[in-house]
């Protein structure tokens, strides 16, 4: 029982782990798109929206 209770936690913390390695890139993915937005329209000027 003591094993299994040390693999769960185990798992746990990887699942955790990627958890927060998935929020990180979603994160910056979102940084990202949002730089290359101001990059376009600083760099276009003339870019409309809608």
């Amino acid at each position: 029982m003591k094993l299994s209770e040390e693999w769960w936690r185990t798992v746990r913390y990887a699942i955790a782990d990627e958890r927060r390695t998935a929020r990180l890139i979603g994160v910056l993915m979102v940084i990202g798109v949002i730089m290359a937005t101001l990059i376009t329209l600083g760099q276009g000027g003339s870019v409309t929206i809608g």
